[in-house]
C-alpha cells in the first residue's frame, strides 16, 4: 500500500480506538482510517509499505531506513505519517493475549515528536531515530535496538529519551559494551533497579560526568575508564584502568 499520513481527525480517531481497548480489547483496528479522505491524506513522495512482522527494534529500524531512503527530512518529522504507519502495522505489532489486544502506552502508537521522552517510546519512530543517529555504525547502538518491538528495555527510556545522550557515540557505545550480550543477541538479564552497575546507575553516573566532561569528545575506551568500579564486571576491563573520578 502507498503510505499516507493521518490527518488530525484520523489521529484523534486512532487515539479513541486505543482508549476503547481498555473496555473492549477485541475491537478490530480501524484500518479504514488509512485510506479515507477525511482521516488520511497523500504524502509528497511515493513510498510503498508492506505489512510485515519484526523480531527486533533493529529490524524495524533497518526496514524504515530503506523505506525512507528517498526522503530527505520531511517525513522523519511528520507525526501524521508515523501515526499512519503505526496503524497500518497495528495488527502485526500489537501483542495479543487470549485473543485480546494489549497495546500498552498510547505513545507507542501516537507519535509525539516534540517530546523526546515520548518519541523514544514510539514503536517505529523510536528505533528509527536511534538507528539514524548511529547509521555510520549501527552495531554501536545494539543495546538500544536489540529488544523486541514492544519490549525495548530500560536503557531506551534512560538514554534515548535524552537527545544529548542518544546521539553521543561514546555513551551509546559504552552502553552496548556494558549490557549487550552479542552471543545471545540480547541485553544481559538480571540487571535492573538501582543495583550496582545497572542501567539506572549508568544514567546517574553519566549525569555527574556530564557536569565536568564533554561526553561527545570522549572515545568509548576513555568513557569506560571514568566509570566507577561497579561497572568493571560488565566490560572486563584490565587491571591498569585509571582510578574512577566518581565513586
Amino acid at each position: 500500500m502507498l503510505a499516507r499520513r493521518l490527518t488530525q481527525s484520523g489521529i484523534e480517531q486512532f487515539d479513541a480506538f486505543l482508549a476503547s481497548l481498555k473496555g473492549h480489547p477485541t475491537t478490530d483496528a480501524p484500518l479504514e482510517l488509512l485510506t479515507d479522505s477525511g482521516t488520511s491524506e497523500p504524502i509528497d513522495i511515493e513510498i510503498d509499505a508492506e505489512v510485515r512482522s519484526f523480531r527486533s527494534r533493529l529490524e524495524i529500524a533497518e526496514y524504515l531506513s530503506r523505506l525512507l531512503r528517498k526522503d530527505t527530512s520531511t517525513l522523519r518529522a511528520d507525526a501524521g505519517f508515523w501515526c499512519w504507519l503505526a496503524l497500518y502495522w497495528f495488527e502485526s505489532l500489537c501483542p495479543v493475549v487470549k485473543d485480546c489486544w494489549h497495546p500498552g502506552d498510547r505513545y507507542r502508537w501516537l507519535a509525539d515528536l516534540e517530546d523526546p521522552r515520548r518519541t523514544c517510546r514510539h514503536l517505529l519512530a523510536g528505533p528509527f531515530q536511534i538507528y539514524r543517529a548511529h547509521r555510520d555504525d549501527p552495531r554501536r547502538a545494539m543495546s538500544l535496538l536489540c529488544g523486541t518491538p514492544t519490549q525495548p528495555g530500560a536503557l531506551v527510556s534512560l538514554i534515548a529519551s535524552r537527545p544529548s545522550l542518544v546521539t553521543c557515540n561514546s555513551v551509546v557505545g559504552v552502553a552496548t559494551r556494558l549490557y549487550y550480550d552479542a552471543a545471545n543477541g540480547r541485553n544481559r538479564p538480571g540487571v535492573s533497579g538501582n543495583s550496582p552497575g545497572s542501567p539506572r546507575r549508568f544514567a546517574d553516573v553519566l549525569s555527574q560526568l556530564d557536569l565536568t566532561w564533554d561526553l561527545h569528545s570522549l572515545s568509548i575506551e576513555q568513557l569506560l575508564t571514568l566509570l566507577p568500579a561497579e561497572f568493571d564486571k560488565f566490560h572486563r576491563s584490565n587491571s591498569h584502568r585509571q582510578r574512577p573520578l566518581i565513586e
